[in-house]
């Protein structure tokens, strides 16, 4: 009964985005090994952090209040050896970091040669301070700093286009209206998950329109 509770609060309050995100990431679970640095890795999320297969887990957080092993900002990780970390794991992290190009050239630093980082970032999505939230890259954006910080790109996958974006702004909505309406815009939900499926259509992801819609990205660079 407990879990039914959990899946159907998760089916009606976590976002098309968070979800997809849970499963990139257990898709590219076999990326951690070794020492992992974990960035603003808060748990968040379904996606079952595979800390027991790895040497080491090391949470790192800029609050101290999160009681992270190590308090950094990624943008000055000084504390931090280079070449020491086998994968960063910056999931929704560098929306927050100010200086961002800065803390590429940090997370180059401390990573072995070969080794990745792996990251995901919102595009078309609210404004959530954690605790600034200062800006939104687009895809040639990211392209062009990661490879100008020392990083060669292996995956890049866009979040969701025009569809999840929709079903997302309904979703964020819906959660937004009284008790009695939210109740009845519920049951529209069924069409949101059908639309969001339309993202995969070739159509809508060449579309001059609708597939310049990004929903965020999700991201796996290795170190030159």
């Amino acid at each position: 009964m407990g879990t039914l509770i959990f899946d159907l609060k998760c089916y009606f309050w976590i976002s098309y985005r968070r979800r997809l995100l849970d499963k990139l990431l257990t898709e590219n679970k076999h990326y951690y090994q070794g020492v992992v640095l974990d960035i603003g890795g808060r748990d968040r999320g379904l996606f079952e952090k595979p800390k027991e297969r790895v040497k080491q887990w090391i949470f790192a957080d800029i609050n101290k209040a999160s009681n992270p092993g190590i308090v950094t900002d990624v943008s000055a990780m000084d504390q931090i050896p280079s070449e020491s970390t086998d994968v960063v794991n910056a999931i929704e992290l560098f929306e927050h970091v100010e200086k961002i190009e800065s803390g590429i050239k940090e997370c180059q630093r401390i990573l072995k040669k070969n080794a990745v980082m792996i990251l995901s970032v919102p595009f078309l999505y609210p404004i959530h301070s954690d605790p600034g939230d200062f800006q939104r890259w687009t895809k040639a954006k990211w392209e062009k700093e990661l490879k100008r910080g020392g990083f060669k790109i292996e995956k890049f996958i866009i979040m969701g286009r025009f569809f999840t974006v929709l079903a997302d702004t309904m979703k964020v909505f819906t959660k937004s209206t009284p008790l009695l309406l939210r109740w009845i815009l519920f049951l529209g939900y069924p069409i949101l998950d059908l639309l969001v499926k339309l993202d995969n259509l070739e159509k809508v992801k060449n579309h001059p329109k609708l597939g310049r819609f990004h929903g965020g990205y999700f991201i796996v660079a290795k170190k030159g």
